[in-house]
């Protein structure tokens, strides 16, 4: 077997230009798959990331805001309005809540957000036990006290491509009080794009403070978000109902769905890509091998009248296929990831979805999957031009290969 592979190298080093053919063929289709499935499985990672919903299930409002709450799930509103914060606490009884979170709206500043001028609505949350927020931001940073979290549209249009530059920090002056920028949430088409997210204990701490002109009941809260056990939607919200605490309950339509209608063509024509390429590759590599194949005949025919089985050769022609093929598909791989991560800002502006990148770990993986697919769709389709020939008789080989 070591000899053998020996012999299979010499063999590709000795036909440069064939050798590059084949792992050309193999490098494009490694690139093509390793792009392919790494937007499905960013795709799916985001969708599994958020399967605590990006909406609530409910939203619970005070008494008459009820129309207003109707198609708010993370948005804002120009109107604070405001209730008791015991209400929280009532909700997270239900044993059907698995989390229920407050926010509080604060108010509409006009102010200049990442060099963009505007009139931001304003809403304070608490990090700790947000459930709609989090999986929907650009990045995973920890929001400290004096951090705020920013809509895509809040900070610009082209804010996405530079928010991650360590080199690029952002400073917003709100109610006195200077707040850092530490993340962007990706493009909803709705009110969160143009809101700004603060901590609740900066609102707290603000709240009343002279010269900051930011005023709200304490103890008061503005919405909670509540998520339910599945299916379990309407049973809470009647419970919510039963305890007469001055509150509408609304269920919220939430962002699941949107997102849901605009991944689905991208991952079906993903995967109508995956299969095409590798039905394409297969097509390709196989019709590259039977006119290689019929050029070495003789080559071959050689090989076996000095002595070699055909199960010797067969291995040795495989071996070449397999080992070109590994040298395109690895660096195929290789520039697929790097392009891919490169653009990753650019890529997610372009599609507006929210797309959560692997880990090197995982980004290693699904390489070293893709360049193993992609020899073993090579070594698969040279099986059959390769079989043909080797059957022949040496006598047979030498002669049509002449």
């Amino acid at each position: 077997m070591n000899r053998l592979t020996v012999i299979a190298w010499r063999n590709l080093k000795r036909k440069i230009s064939r050798t590059m053919l084949l792992a050309g063929s193999a490098g494009l289709t490694a690139f093509i798959l390793f792009a392919s499935y790494f937007f499905v499985h960013s795709m799916e990672r985001s969708m599994e990331a958020s399967s605590s919903r990006l909406g609530a299930d409910l939203l619970v409002v005070p008494k008459g805001y009820g129309n207003q709450a109707g198609d708010l799930i993370i948005s804002g509103t120009a109107t604070p309005f405001y209730m008791p914060e015991s209400v929280l606490d009532r909700i997270r009884s239900i044993p059907e809540v698995e989390r229920a979170a407050a926010q509080i709206y604060l108010e509409t500043v006009s102010t200049v957000c990442c060099r963009t001028e505007g009139d931001f609505p304003i809403i304070a949350f608490d990090p700790r036990e947000d459930f709609t927020l989090r999986h929907w931001t650009a990045d995973n940073k920890e929001l400290g006290t004096y951090d705020i979290l920013i809509g895509s549209s809040a900070g610009g249009d082209n804010f996405l491509f530079h928010y991650d530059n360590q080199y690029v920090e952002e400073w917003v002056t709100l109610f006195g009080k200077d707040f850092s920028v530490k993340g962007v949430m990706f493009p909803t088409g709705m009110g969160t794009d143009h809101t700004i997210f603060m901590h609740r204990d900066a609102a707290n701490e603000l709240n009343g403070k002279k010269g900051s002109g930011l005023e709200f009941p304490d103890q008061h809260i503005s919405i909670v978000l509540v998520k339910t056990e599945p299916g379990m939607e309407s049973f809470v919200k009647r419970e919510i109902e039963k305890m007469d605490i001055g509150v509408d309950v609304v269920q919220g339509k939430g962002l699941q769905e949107m997102v849901n209608t605009q991944i689905f063509p991208v991952k079906i024509l993903s995967y109508m890509m995956i299969v095409l390429v590798l039905i394409m590759s297969s097509l390709q590599v196989a019709t590259m091998f039977t006119a290689l194949i019929s050029e070495r005949r003789k080559e071959i025919g050689m090989i076996r009248a000095m002595g070699a089985t055909r199960g010797a050769t067969y291995l040795l022609l495989l071996l070449e296929a397999g080992m070109a093929s590994l040298l395109g598909a690895s660096l195929g791989a290789l520039m697929s990831a790097a392009a891919l991560y490169d653009n990753r800002i650019l890529i997610m502006q372009v599609f507006q979805l929210p797309l959560l990148f692997p880990d090197w770990v995982s980004g290693l993986a699904i390489g070293l999957v893709t360049t193993f697919v992609t020899v073993l769709i090579s070594v698969l389709a040279a099986f059959f031009p390769i079989r043909s020939t080797v059957r022949m008789e040496p006598y047979e080989a030498i002669r049509e290969g002449e």
